[in-house]
């Protein structure tokens, strides 16, 4: 299902696809919040029947193609912690893979819970400690000798995702609970194996070649190889066959309420 959304990059494909799994156990009761919205085919992708949902973004690029869908009833341009809606508007809010990148978190949180239902749930994915300590690229660049190179290719990986909220699951949860919520559900997602190669494939597809990121030329490759896409999936069920640790990943899903 991910696959048609990113059918040739394939470090979006094992985020989304982790994220999507743990999703479908979960309902979302209207009207629906969706902060950091991107251009919304994600959210439309898990839940498709879901018609009452706004959508938030600072970024006036995915916010003109979220509202070019007609999936939302609309999309505002504005930060997370400056959101304008009335307390109690929302009976549910959903947040895929945004908080990490965002500065103010404590605010946000409590603006999220400030706009919820009393009761109201509160669906997040997020990036997790692990996302830098299991970071494969820089390491391997380091074990061959040129460290300060390994420092710089972390250091722009963390600039480019804008990564300034990699929290330990615990972290989360103090975050979560000082906000005014209950962590009802938590869920790791892509466990050590599989968050290692992600991570070194991300990191990889994002390093700087000329003009263009490494990314840019694989996925023009890989778009020429008709099955590409089923046969990446098949690589994936094979990850998921090598796994032996489920507890902890370098991304995490929680389903809290407010209290």
């Amino acid at each position: 299902m991910v696959s048609k959304l990113y059918p040739h990059i394939p470090p979006m494909t094992m985020w989304r696809a982790w994220e999507y799994a743990a999703y479908k156990h979960y309902n979302l009761t209207e009207p629906v919040l969706d902060i950091g919205c991107g251009d919304g085919q994600f959210f439309r992708l898990v839940w498709p029947e879901i018609r009452d949902v706004i959508g938030v973004d600072i970024e006036p690029g995915v916010v003109k193609a979220a509202k070019e869908t007609g999936f939302y009833r609309d999309v505002y341009i504005i930060p997370a912690h400056d959101m304008p809606f009335a307390p109690g508007s929302f009976a549910s809010v959903f947040a895929n893979c945004s908080l990490e990148h965002m500065d103010h978190l404590p605010e946000v949180l409590e603006c999220i819970a400030r706009v919820l239902h009393s009761g109201g749930t509160f669906l997040l994915s997020v990036a997790t400690d692990k996302f830098l300590e299991w970071a494969s690229l820089p390491l391997l660049i380091s074990c061959v000798g040129v460290p300060e190179r390994a420092v710089f290719l972390q250091d722009e990986y963390i600039s480019f995702h804008h990564l300034v909220n990699p929290l330990s699951p615990q972290k989360w949860v103090g975050q979560l609970e000082s906000a005014g919520f209950e962590v009802l559900e938590y869920m790791p997602i892509l466990p050590e194996l599989n968050g290692r190669i992600f991570l070194f494939i991300d990191n990889l597809w994002h390093v700087k070649l000329g003009m263009k990121e490494i990314g840019g030329f694989l996925e023009e490759y890989f778009a020429t190889l008709p099955n590409f896409p089923i046969a990446f999936g098949e690589i994936m069920h094979g990850l998921l066959n090598a796994e032996k640790i489920w507890q902890i990943g370098c991304g995490a899903v929680f389903y809290v309420r407010k209290t």
